[in-house]
């Protein structure tokens, strides 16, 4: 199959590089001048032509939006679209159509002007979450405060430094986050799974949101309460909307209520690389039947578990530091081909005279996450950790919690009557 991968930052080069292993005419495209060098030496980037050149288009991220439309025009694409740039970069837009799908929301309020939440925060005395929305919001602004008194320290501070012209305040809900993925067409929705995800950058939840530190991926049955409470009633709606792909809900679940909290409309990272090692098939082959509108049956995960563990070097989460920051030709001892299948690589190449070597690109710190499969949870995070053990990098960072934080997850989820039995049991 001859498959075309657009990227702007270049996270999708693994997927590109694990389709052509797979023996298919994989063609890749990186927007972004500084990040071409994502996995140098293992995938060459190519001009892309015109999408009926190609059996298959995916786009990797959001942001194409009226080029993603046309390919959906002209040949099986996946991912992306105008419809898909909207509801996730516009959060009032994505959290209005979750209430029009009939999913429950938090309380929340939207806001153009500063002083009037602050006079909302004050009267209310209530926690929310600070969410700017609108036209080039910057999502990394995103703060869930532990009170009123620490949300109005924030918006002080954010507002000394970066403004911010759009806003929503969300109550923040206790209970456990759990995201719920499906891949879908207009001729049904497959291979449904769950995502327990560490999102900050230290042990504890301390530190920088970084979208992943490490997650834990499973595949669950079509009958299953978050699912039903969730994803299943946007379906009809997002048919609709003609959207096509791999689309995430975010949502918070306590006793016996599900509240939605953000959509993922594109690849997830890492997740969507636990989801690859999980299919029982071809992981190309089942884009293309996704984006060519055929229906799949349902299709029993290979494993029960996939665990994913982000690793990194500094000045990672730093972003748009001076480029002598990014340090190219990093090491990294013990890394090879094989060992690849079960690493999500971004900031990595071979070395121009040693092709044997693997090291850093000098993109953003971010190297990439072990990943690991296994029937139990405890097993899936050991094989991972034994990636992780295989190799060697000076100065490595990586949350060394995802384990234990995912299982208590995992158990509330299952305490709360809120999970069914795994596939085979």
């Amino acid at each position: 199959m001859k498959i075309c991968v657009l990227s702007h930052w270049g996270e999708g080069a693994w997927f590109a590089w694990l389709m052509k292993q797979a023996g298919h005419d994989v063609h890749f495209s990186v927007e972004a001048e500084p990040n071409r060098g994502v996995l140098a030496g293992l995938i060459e980037q190519t001009e892309i032509t015109d999408p009926t050149d190609y059996d298959l288009m995916v786009f990797d991220t959001t942001g194409f939006g009226s080029l993603s439309d046309e390919s959906h025009t002209k040949t099986p694409t996946l991912g992306d679209s105008s419809f898909a740039d909207q509801l996730e970069h516009d959060r009032l837009f994505g959290i209005e159509f979750m209430q029009r799908a009939g999913i429950k929301v938090p309380t929340y309020e939207h806001f153009n002007d500063v002083s009037a939440a602050l006079r909302f925060i004050r009267k209310t005395k209530k926690v929310y979450v600070f969410k700017p929305c609108g036209e080039g919001a910057d999502t990394a602004a995103t703060y869930v405060s532990k009170s009123a008194e620490d949300l109005e320290r924030y918006i002080d501070v954010l507002w000394r430094s970066a403004p911010v012209k759009e806003f929503i305040l969300q109550e923040v809900v206790k209970g456990t986050e759990v995201s719920t993925e499906m891949w879908m067409n207009e001729s049904g929705y497959y291979f449904l799974n769950h995502t327990l995800e560490c999102k900050k950058l230290m042990n504890g939840d301390l530190g920088p949101a970084t979208g992943c530190s490490g997650n834990l991926v499973f595949a669950i049955e079509q009958e299953n309460p978050i699912f039903n409470q969730g994803l299943r009633k946007a379906f009809e709606p997002l048919r609709e909307a003609g959207y096509v792909g791999m689309i995430d809900l975010n949502a918070i679940v306590t006793d016996g209520e599900l509240f939605g909290l953000e959509w993922t409309p594109r690849f997830g990272y890492e997740g969507t690389c636990n989801v690859a090692s999980l299919l029982p098939m071809d992981f190309a082959e089942f884009m293309y039947r996704i984006a060519a509108n055929q229906k799949l049956p349902d299709l029993a995960p290979r494993h029960s578990f996939c665990a994913s563990i982000r690793l990194s070097i500094p000045p990672y989460p730093n972003d748009g530091l001076p480029k002598k920051f990014y340090k190219q030709g990093v090491p990294i001892e013990g890394m090879n081909r094989k060992l690849l299948t079960s690493f999500y690589a971004l900031d990595m190449r071979l070395n121009e005279t040693n092709e044997d070597l693997f090291e850093t690109a000098g993109i953003n710190g971010w190297l990439g996450a072990a990943l690991g499969c296994g029937e139990t949870i405890g097993q899936a995070f050991e094989h991972a950790q034994g990636v992780i053990d295989s190799i060697r990098v000076p100065d490595l960072m990586y949350r060394t919690d995802v384990r234990s934080v995912a299982a208590k997850r995992y158990v509330e989820l299952e305490r709360n009557g809120w999970l069914r039995p795994t596939w085979g049991d």
